[in-house]
């Protein structure tokens, strides 16, 4: 009796989170901070006839890892183990030769914004540098917008919300006088944008298990979008962005803190862009092992992790195909 009454509860549970609908939405970018920020290389890069611009907060180079845990600790989040960016670059030439990611030549004309605090201690600032420098090889320069000298953690930056700026605790996101959503919005789509006023009621939830199976991706059951009044039904184009949490910012670890207070939001509302929270969780489960609650950017998911075929990214790409349906 009491397993029958579990089930049906957790049926119940799973019922009550709504199905992704579908909008008419155009122009898809990315941005993501810490493993969420090298998620949203792999994303941009692998699927560069999608996106056509990237924001990156502390993070560095596409398949910086290498699929390995040592590279990813010591040549990706600290410079003991030095970058070496031709091995990068010809891997990703490679996998594009091969047809494992789309052509190199989509990523001409995209903005890119690259942002790493001052006084970051997690990922040293010379790897988010390297960012800079592997972007150079496919974008011109003045399409590439950096910024290094904001007084800033290991943090998401925000005008006014969260921690101090220089400290680098949860929720990892910090009031910094600096609006990195803003910033980074502003620069990949247009410097005529405005800030407005986020709607609370326009955040909502939606059912993540569409779009994987199994339990070995370390993913979560839910997932959470902003919709903007005028993205409602459909009578207006809206542009969707894609904001991606970083390490130890699960729902579990902060609920929809990210979600809520990164300051997408307040542009989103004023400039009709739906912006895509997709959600990772911790797993230590052997196949994924992944108990900070981490995007995919070094292997747990498989050797696969960086291209169109890894079980992360295209569980991004199939929730963008059925946004747009």
């Amino acid at each position: 009796m009491f397993a029958f009454t579990l089930l049906s509860l957790l049926t119940v549970a799973s019922a009550a989170t709504p199905k992704l609908g579908s909008y008419n939405i155009t122009d898809p970018t990315v941005s993501g901070i810490s493993a969420g920020g090298y998620m949203a290389v792999q994303l941009h890069i692998a699927y560069s006839a999608t996106f056509s611009g990237a924001a990156i907060f502390a993070g560095g180079p596409y398949w910086c890892a290498r699929g390995s845990m040592n590279f990813a600790l010591y040549s990706c989040m600290d410079t003991y183990m030095p970058l070496n960016m031709n091995q990068l670059t010809t891997y990703t030439k490679t996998q594009a030769t091969e047809g494992n990611i789309d052509l190199l030549s989509n990523l001409a004309n995209d903005k890119v914004y690259i942002f790493s605090g001052a006084v970051d201690t997690v990922v040293d600032t010379d790897v988010v540098r390297a960012l800079e420098e592997y972007y150079s090889n496919y974008l011109a320069a003045e399409n590439i917008y950096s910024r290094y000298n904001i007084n800033a953690e290991h943090t998401f930056p925000t005008l006014n919300y969260g921690n101090q700026c220089a400290q680098s605790r949860s929720p990892y996101i910090s009031k910094c006088d600096y609006d990195g959503a803003g910033e980074a919005l502003t620069t990949i789509y247009d410097k005529s944008l405005t800030r407005g006023t986020s709607n609370k009621n326009n955040l909502i939830s939606f059912d993540q298990t569409d779009f994987f199976k199994g339990s070995d991706t370390s993913l979560s059951d839910i997932g959470y979008l902003y919709v903007p009044d005028n993205c409602k039904d459909g009578s207006v184009a809206c542009r969707l962005h894609i904001a991606l949490h970083g390490c130890e910012m699960t729902l579990d670890d902060i609920g929809t803190d990210f979600a809520e207070n990164a300051g997408y939001n307040e542009w989103a509302e004023a400039n009709d862009i739906i912006v895509l929270y997709p959600q990772v969780l911790r797993s230590k489960s052997a196949k994924a092992y992944n108990p900070q609650g981490c995007w995919d950017w070094w292997s747990y998911t498989g050797a696969d992790y960086v291209l169109q075929s890894g079980v992360q990214m295209k569980f991004i790409k199939d929730i963008i195909d059925t946004m747009s349906a």
